[in-house]
């Protein structure tokens, strides 16, 4: 009786199995089928080992802060918080896409110009506001790992993953004796998105929406009071990206 049961038990998940499989196999398969009608574009496109393309962004922007012990002391009786505004900024670039195989591509990003503002606010117990705003051209190279769904149509979802530099552009800052929030020339960011791949007979439009996280304190290790509250700062970006590739 129980060897009964056992067959039993072993054909119902066998016959899970091969209806997962069955499944999977018509999904994939209707996945792939052209619906009548439908001009698909670009149909080498997707098999070329290297793509080129480039990009548009719109950014907005805000530091993630950290107080430290100071805050709470006799210093900053008169200071009731410090925190960072929204801003919105822009940036471009160009790309190199590797394809690895029909849903896999490495993307390389090694031109990439980031125009970021950001706003600190102290905020005092008598309602006045001391504003600290650092402004800054970023070179933001990167490289990242894109999985893409089968193609439907003339449409792809994906997603991508991975980590870019940024480095400030120009001089450094000068030393000045005036008390100010100084923030670090080099970061470095973790950032993950989803977006559309949308063929067309001439080109592919990629609409994606990505965000970015700072890795590094990007607070300067002055002593003022702009930075004897805070102990680490950090970046973070939502970012609107139009890519066009071949």
């Amino acid at each position: 009786m129980h060897t009964t049961d056992v067959w039993h038990q072993l054909n119902i998940h066998r016959a899970k199995v091969i209806f997962l499989l069955v499944f999977l196999g018509a999904t994939s398969l209707y996945a792939q089928t052209r619906t009548p009608g439908v001009t698909l574009h670009r149909l080498d496109s997707d098999k070329k080992k290297i793509q080129y393309g480039f990009f548009l962004g719109a950014h907005q922007n805000y530091y993630g802060v950290k107080y430290s012990e100071a805050f709470d002391t006799p210093q900053y009786e008169e200071i009731s918080s410090i925190t960072s505004q929204k801003s919105a900024g822009f940036n471009l670039g160009f790309m190199v896409n590797f394809r690895l195989d029909d849903q896999f591509t490495i993307r390389t990003v090694p031109v990439k110009i980031g125009l970021y503002q950001n706003t600190m606010e102290y905020n005092y117990t008598d309602g006045t506001v001391d504003e600290q705003l650092i402004e800054s051209t970023r070179i933001e190279p990167g490289i990242y790992l894109k999985y893409r769904s089968i193609r439907r149509n003339n449409f792809r979802m994906y997603m991508v993953f991975g980590g870019s530099a940024s480095l400030r552009a120009g001089k450094d800052d000068l030393v000045t004796s005036s008390d100010r929030l100084e923030i670090r020339r080099m970061n470095a960011k973790i950032e993950f998105g989803i977006g559309l791949e949308r063929y067309f007979e001439f080109f592919k439009f990629a609409p994606e929406i990505r965000y970015a996280r700072g890795l590094m304190n990007v607070m300067n290790n002055s002593s003022n009071i702009y930075h004897d509250g805070l102990t680490r700062i950090t970046t973070h970006n939502f970012t609107l990206y139009l890519h066009f590739s071949d």
